[in-house]
């Protein structure tokens, strides 16, 4: 059973009955009717593999393609129930009025591992087929010596028929009907042998069906985006092109994302008679692609709630569109407690502030991102960080980031290794220290340990790049990141977070 879940409809999935299938949506934000293609995850059929869904999705929405995540079912299922339901969410995407337009021609699967396995027999004896495949280290043949046993088992039982193993062996099922195809693989996957691939590329040139195949000499199992495999990685650019080629994707550079930040002082643009502060907002888009433009809406002296009451998340939900990342970095201000148009309770109020910013960017498509306060500089006698610098609201948002699933960049955890590795001394030029008639902004001087100096605020956009950078959630992002020549204190602060 098939159930499309809204992004607006908060959905238990408890309260559903097993044999559902969930399909998430993830449209591009476009005018014009965009091909779509369905990422079904792998994971054995025994749990889905979430690096193979959503990051997937994000990567396809930056091509300009309409991506849906099909959670479908496993460990106890029915088989003609399971393929019903990917059946099903393709009819769903080709048939049904939605907000944004699909090309209802242009409506293709990936699949990945078991995944692969599930796609490729859809696409082969599926009443309901797709327009196009893509296939990343699939399981494709239940026969031995090739199989993968779990996957095999966890499909057709302890022990298959002859006649089953044939009927969901993908490649004895190719026909003339079965869709233009990619894949990828490794020649030495230790779980899933490269086999597997062979024996469904040999059977498309039987049919003479137009498939193109890579096979990278090595790479374990289950990579997905292969981030952390330069070779494989090459997939991505493969699979661009040869989507360029069938028409599904745009050429990148037309696909502009807006990087929202909402947030208080140490991000905010400054103005001519603050410099030299800085946020760390003010340097971010240097670390991203002209694809991603930063658009930073944080305000000196507000908190989440003051953001809220100000009708400043308002204006960002009348702009943010599906595909936009909203960054959500508050707690200096909310700590606030004789101010009472600012102050919130780190358990209660600030807490559910955040979850009202995170539902108000996916109830319009978009991507929340937690960030933790930027610590203050504040020592302890014994040298170390004051780990209270922001009081209880970096672990309050590590607390909502947990419960949300919403990605988190821990900057407060960050920038107080920064801070240590430098010193208390050394650490001052990160901030506004200025003597006396140093600068004509502060004709007193000032020594301010919240706000940062323009190089504070470079550092402290450097722990947010590499924080992104590691974050598994953000692989799309990612994706959209450019490289820097990283001067001395750059790669001190690289190395801080990894």
């Amino acid at each position: 059973m098939l159930h499309v879940i809204s992004p607006k409809e908060p959905i238990i999935k408890e309260e559903f009955p097993s044999n559902t299938s969930f399909l998430s949506l993830y449209p591009v934000a476009a005018h014009e009717a965009r091909p779509f293609i369905l990422v079904l995850p792998g994971g054995g059929y025994e749990h889905l593999a979430s690096h193979e869904g959503e990051p997937i999705a994000r990567w396809l929405n930056d091509l300009g393609i309409h991506a849906g995540v099909l959670e479908y079912q496993v460990g106890d299922f029915e088989i003609i129930s399971l393929l019903k339901d990917v059946e099903h969410a393709l009819q769903w995407i080709r048939q049904t009025p939605h907000d944004w337009l699909v090309i209802p021609d242009q409506v293709g699967l990936i699949g990945f591992s078991a995944g692969g396995h599930l796609a490729s027999i859809v696409s082969t004896i599926g009443m309901v087929k797709p327009d196009l495949l893509l296939l990343g280290y699939p399981v494709i043949s239940f026969h031995e010596p090739y199989t993968h046993i779990g996957s095999r088992t966890h499909f057709l039982g302890e022990q298959p028929t002859l006649e089953q193993l044939q009927a969901f062996s993908s490649d004895r099922q190719v026909t003339s009907h079965t869709p233009p195809t990619l894949m990828w693989t490794t020649a030495n996957d230790g779980a899933v042998p490269v086999e597997n691939s062979l024996l469904f590329a040999f059977s498309l040139s039987r049919e003479r069906i137009p498939f193109e195949l890579h096979v990278f000499e090595e790479g374990r199992h289950g990579l997905g985006l292969s981030e952390d495999n330069h070779e494989c990685h090459q997939w991505l650019n493969l699979a661009e092109t040869w989507l360029q080629k069938h028409g599904y994707a745009q050429a990148r550079q037309q696909m502009t994302t807006r990087l929202f930040i909402a947030g208080d002082s140490t991000a905010a643009q400054k103005g001519a008679t603050e410099k030299p502060m800085t946020g760390w907002g003010e340097h971010l888009q240097s670390y991203l692609a002209p694809s991603v433009h930063v658009d930073n809406r944080a305000v000196n002296g507000r908190s989440t709630k003051s953001f809220i009451a100000e009708g400043r998340l308002a204006d960002i939900e009348k702009d943010i569109q599906a595909g936009d990342y909203l960054f959500i970095q508050f707690g200096h201000n909310d700590e606030k407690k004789e101010d009472p148009t600012r102050y919130t309770d780190p358990d209660g109020e600030y807490r559910q502030n955040l979850i009202q910013y995170i539902q108000s960017a996916r109830e319009r498509g978009g991507i929340p991102v937690l960030l933790t306060s930027v610590s203050r500089r504040r020592f302890k006698a014994d040298g170390e960080p004051d780990p209270l610098a922001v009081g209880a609201y970096p672990a309050a948002m590590r607390q909502v980031a947990a419960e949300t699933k919403t990605p988190l960049l821990d900057i407060f955890e960050a920038s107080q290794q920064l801070y240590r590795s430098m010193g208390e001394k050394e650490s001052q030029q990160l901030f506004m220290h200025l003597p006396e008639k140093a600068h004509p902004n502060y004709p007193a001087g000032v020594t301010d340990n919240t706000h940062f100096s323009d190089e504070g605020a470079k550092q402290v956009a450097q722990l947010v790049a590499e924080a992104i950078r590691q974050c598994a959630e953000l692989s799309a992002l990612k994706q959209r990141m450019v490289e820097k020549n990283l001067d001395s204190d750059e790669r001190l602060a690289h190395q801080l977070v990894n």
